[in-house]
Parts: structure tokens; C-alpha cells; sequence
């Protein structure tokens, strides 16, 4: 039988026996007192005293016996009822701590062993009922922790108690945060307590991993050169300034919570219209920022960036208002250094750039004024060689011929360097005038001009139906010419030489190609051929000045492009042909 139903069972047979003995020696003594007097009044006849003394007592042994009767059933029926009351309970107690969806044990007081167990604990734990009840706290409690455990079970304990949080482990080794509640119970003939555990896992880690993130926080803050503060919503009461205050302004962070005006009275005055209008931004259009002057307490001048602004609830009340003041004072002097420099740039700039167009235009000038001086004796060379040979040739003979001949060749040579020369100047002064321009009429035009020349050459012209470019008219001709001569020149052995003009790329860049099957070159060094006077053929293999390819790359150049060659010893030369879109025409410095 359960404790508690024999605790039930004693209590209400002692109250049934003693209310019995009470009742049964109250009514022996008022019956005798009241039955003797009532025969004494009736008769004092000996005789009818002694009759009347045996019937009395055989009345109150039959009275007295149908009332214990009718006790004793009374006080049996109230012990059952009581019976199944405390089984009653006693079942809906079981049931309630079997089934409750915490977990929940009964432990020994003295040796911490589990007496029992429910069903969420057993789930909980991951151990079996048998496994459980074999236990005892400390075998659920973390090594480190178990000197605590003792302390909490064997410290003074009321009836009801809130342990706390504690961490326990579970079967698979998993560690939890549990917050144990206890009650002291005597179960099974031993003290005991009855403990509900409620996991708070969850919220003791969220609550670490804030606790983390504040210090975090605050560390950040405080290692930041950055001012950063936070008021109220009337900018009355400073709730936090950072430490960085005191490198700044000189003061501690304190002094600005005790008086949150002091950051407008160390403003400069010449700046302080700035600070309160930015105050006042920062009222009417919920955030504003700022530079102003500042006077640090050392004396020094500083700049500050002041932005801020205010900070609203869910529903839009602002609650606080908060905001970073930064020292730029380093970067004002640098601003202001690169502004002097920037002047100073400017100048020297100026001054070079009219130098040096003097300097070009003077070289340009003294360039022209040397081919115009060395045409007229060239011409006088050229035009006497020729009469020297028409009036006198039987006089000179067979080698004055050769010779004169030789002269004419080389004052003719001098003549056409002098014509390329000057043609590369005007290349660097030409205005651009940009125009849609066909290609292909034009290198039909230049290629017959070079058969005209050359009647007895047979050469293949390959060409598309057009080729659309945005140049200028005046530079495009000569650059096709200097590159269809090239290409008709260096293919002067071949017996079946070729020539084409190909589109090789589309817009936004026009690229187009030069090709030929002549004699070629080694490409390795092809950039040196955009130098003036730079040949890979000598004169006695093929004529030219050395000016042509450089005159082609100017003019790329004026037009934003791109000019390069690939090349093959004996298969022939393709040359590559980029105008980009052109940018505004700037003043162009002729080269020196």
C-alpha cells in the first residue's frame, strides 16, 4: 500500500477510535446518572430497585451495542470512501508526472540517485527508464560542473525551490541548458525532491552570442579614431560618447554627458553657423552632416566631418538620435596641399606646353625653310644633269653618261625625301574634318595612277564592293597611297603579285588591311619601321625614303587608331589599319 494512503488509513482510525471511547463514556455516564435518578423518583422499594438495576443495565448493553453497530459501519464506510479518494489521487498524481511533456525525475536527497523518471526525461536524455533509474545526478552533470552540483542539492532547501540553470549532458555527449525547479516529497520512505527541467538552450546561447557581440561592439567602438555618440530624442541627456572624444577635443567623454552643449561652445566661431544649422537640418529632415572647425582644448585647430541623424521605433517615433564626429583634419591639409600643387602643375604645364609649341613651331618653320632652300638647288641639279647629258652625251661618253645619270638619280631621290618631309609636317598641322568615306573608289583610284607608272607590271587588285570609314578625306588619300605603294613596290619580282584591301574588324573601330604576296620581311622588329628613315631593303633592291610608313602611322594617330604589320620573309606583308571613333580635335603639337 502507497505511504501516503497508510498515512490517510492511520490518521482517520485514530480520529474514529478515539471519537468512539469519547462518545462511549459520555453517554455510559450520563445514562447512569440519569437512569438512577429516574428509578429513585419512580419507587424506593427495595425489590423494584434491584429489578430495575438488572433491566437498565441489560437496556444500555442493547442501546449501547445497535450505536457501536451503526458506528463502526459509519466510520468504516468513511474510511473506504476515504481509501478510494487517495487512490483516486494517487493515480491522477502518477499519471500527471508520467506523462508531463517536461522532463521530470525524483531524487534522493542524501545520495542523488533517481527514484523516478518520466517519460519526456527518458526522451530527453536518450537514456531507457532502467538505465536512468541505475543513475544519479552527477552522471548527467558535466565533470567541471559537479562540485556545483553538490552544492546546489545539499544547500538549505525549502519546500518549493527555483535551482536555476544548470548544464547537463546527454547520452549522445551533447551539452544543454537546463532551469531546474524542485519540490521536496517523502516517496517510497525516503526524502526526496521532485525537479521539472526546462531546456533554455536556445535562449543561453542567443543570450552568449549577444553578450559577445556587445563586447565586440564596444571594443570596436573604443579602438575607432571616430567619435561616436548617442543622446535622446531631444539631445538633452548624452546616453554614450565613444573614448575617441578625448583624442579629438581634448576632453573626456564624461564631461560631454555632463554637459551636452560643450561640443557647440568649442566650435570656431566663425564656424558655428554651421553647427547649429546642421542641428536644425537634423531636426526637420531626420538626418544631417557637415564640416566644421574646431578648437581642441590643447589650443590646436582641427576640422571635423559631423554627420548624424535620428533614429525612429517601428512605428516612426524617433526614440534616440545618434551620429559620428570624425577628425579630417589630415585630409583638409592634404586637399589643400593638392590644391596649391594642382595650381602649381597647372603653371609649369602652361609654361612648358607654350615652349614647347614655340620650340615646334620654330622647328617646323625651320624645317620647311630647309626643304623650300634645298628643292631649288635640287631642281637646278636635276634640271642641268638632264642638259649636261642631252647636249654633250658624245663628249662625256659611255661612263660621263652613267655618271650624270647617277647624279640626276640622286638629286631626284633627294627631291622626293624632301616632298615626304614636308608632306609629314602638314600631316601634324592638318585640321581634322571627319566624314564617311568609301575606301575602295579611292584605292581603285591610287592603283591605276601606279599602273599608268608602271604599264609593263601585271598586278591583281582584289578589293570588297566597299569599305565604310570615318576619317578625314585629306589624310585617308595619302595614307592609302603610302600603304598600296608599299604593297605595289615590294611585290615588283613576283611575276604573279597581288594586292588587296580587306575589311578586317567592324564598329565602333574601322579596321581594314593592306595585304600583299612580295618579298616580306622579318617581323620580330616591325615597330622600328614607324621610324623615320628606317629600311629593311636597301636602295639597290627597292627605292623609297624611309618616310612613308612613318607618315602613315601620324595620321592613324591623329585619327585615335592603331597601325601594325605582320610580315613573312617571301609570302608577303599585311598591314593593319585601326581608325577608332575620334575624340574632339585638341591643339596638336607637331612633333619635334
Amino acid at each position: 500500500m502507497p505511504q501516503n494512503l497508510k498515512a490517510i488509513l492511520k490518521t482517520d482510525g485514530s480520529r474514529f477510535a478515539l471519537g468512539t471511547g469519547v462518545l462511549y463514556a459520555v453517554l455510559g455516564l450520563l445514562w447512569i446518572i440519569a437512569s438512577d435518578a429516574a428509578i429513585s423518583s419512580i419507587s424506593t422499594d427495595p425489590a423494584w430497585l434491584v429489578t430495575a438495576q438488572r433491566y437498565k443495565g441489560f437496556f444500555y448493553v442493547g442501546v449501547t451495542s445497535v450505536g457501536l453497530i451503526f458506528l463502526v459501519n459509519a466510520g468504516y464506510r468513511r474510511l473506504w470512501n476515504a481509501l478510494s479518494r487517495a487512490e483516486a489521487t494517487e493515480l491522477q498524481i502518477g499519471d500527471l508526472f508520467l506523462q508531463h511533456p517536461k522532463p521530470m525525475w525524483v531524487y534522493d536527497r542524501d545520495t542523488l540517485e533517481f527514484i523516478a523518471v518520466n517519460d519526456a526525461a527518458t526522451r530527453y536524455y536518450g537514456y531507457s527508464r532502467e538505465a536512468m533509474l541505475a543513475m544519479n545526478l552527477a552522471d548527467i552533470c558535466p565533470e567541471e560542473d559537479i562540485s556545483r552540483l553538490h552544492a546546489l542539492m545539499h544547500s538549505p532547501q525549502d519546500r518549493h525551490r527555483d535551482i536555476g540553470v544548470v548544464r547537463h549532458c546527454k547520452r549522445s555527449g551533447e551539452v544543454v541548458f537546463v532551469h531546474l525547479t524542485a519540490h521536496a516529497v517523502e516517496f517510497m520512505q525516503r526524502k526526496a525532491e521532485m525537479v521539472m527541467a526546462i531546456d533554455v538552450t536556445a535562449d543561453i546561447l542567443s543570450k552568449h552570442a549577444l553578450e559577445r557581440q556587445e563586447a565586440q561592439f564596444r571594443q570596436l567602438h573604443q579602438s575607432l579614431a571616430s567619435i561616436l555618440w548617442i543622446a535622446s530624442a531631444d539631445g538633452r541627456t548624452m546616453l554614450y560618447v565613444s573614448p575617441a572624444l578625448e583624442r579629438v577635443y581634448g576632453f573626456a567623454p564624461e564631461a560631454m554627458q555632463a554637459n551636452p552643449d560643450l561640443w557647440l561652445q568649442v566650435v570656431h566661431p566663425d564656424d558655428a553657423h554651421i553647427a547649429k544649422a546642421s542641428s536644425v537640418e537634423l531636426m526637420t529632415e531626420g538626418e544631417a552632416s557637415c564640416e566644421y572647425r574646431i578648437r581642441a582644448t590643447s589650443g590646436e585647430i582641427k576640422w571635423v566631418s559631423d554627420r548624424k541623424r535620428l533614429i525612429v521605433d517601428a512605428e516612426g517615433l524617433v526614440t534616440m538620435m545618434g551620429g559620428i564626429l570624425e577628425d579630417i583634419t589630415a585630409a583638409k591639409e592634404h586637399e589643400a596641399l593638392r590644391a596649391r600643387t594642382h595650381v602649381e602643375l597647372e603653371r609649369l604645364v602652361t609654361e612648358r606646353t607654350a615652349e614647347l609649341v614655340r620650340v615646334n613651331a620654330e622647328l617646323d618653320a625651320f624645317a620647311r625653310t630647309i626643304a623650300h632652300d634645298l628643292k631649288a638647288p635640287l631642281v637646278s641639279v636635276i634640271g642641268f644633269s638632264q642638259l649636261l647629258q642631252n647636249r654633250h652625251a658624245d663628249t662625256l661618253k659611255e661612263d660621263g653618261v652613267r655618271l650624270i645619270a647617277r647624279i640626276g638619280r640622286s638629286a631626284r631621290q633627294m627631291a622626293s625625301l624632301v616632298n615626304d618631309l614636308l608632306a609629314l609636317s602638314r600631316v601634324s598641322k592638318t585640321v581634322l574634318v571627319i566624314e564617311d568615306i568609301d575606301l575602295v573608289p579611292l584605292a581603285h583610284e591610287i592603283i591605276e595612277e601606279l599602273r599608268e607608272q608602271e604599264p609593263h607590271r601585271q598586278v591583281r587588285f582584289e578589293s570588297p564592293a566597299s569599305l565604310q570609314v570615318r576619317a578625314d578625306p585629306g589624310l585617308v588619300r595619302p595614307l592609302l597611297t603610302n600603304l598600296l605603294g608599299n604593297a605595289w613596290k615590294f611585290t615588283g619580282k613576283r611575276d604573279d603579285a597581288c594586292v588587296q584591301l580587306l575589311l578586317a574588324g567592324a564598329a565602333p573601330e574601322a579596321t581594314f588591311c593592306v595585304r600583299d604576296n612580295g618579298v616580306g620581311f622579318d617581323a620580330s622588329s616591325s615597330e622600328l619601321l614607324f621610324k623615320p628613315f628606317q629600311r629593311f631593303h636597301t636602295l639597290s633592291e627597292f627605292s623609297g625614303t624611309g618616310i612613308g610608313l612613318t607618315t602613315c602611322e601620324r595620321i592613324v594617330a591623329r585619327h585615335h587608331g592603331r597601325i601594325w604589320l605582320e610580315s613573312t620573309v617571301g609570302e608577303g606583308t599585311s598591314v593593319f589599319v585601326t581608325l577608332a571613333p575620334p575624340a574632339p580635335d585638341l591643339p596638336h603639337l607637331a612633333p619635334a
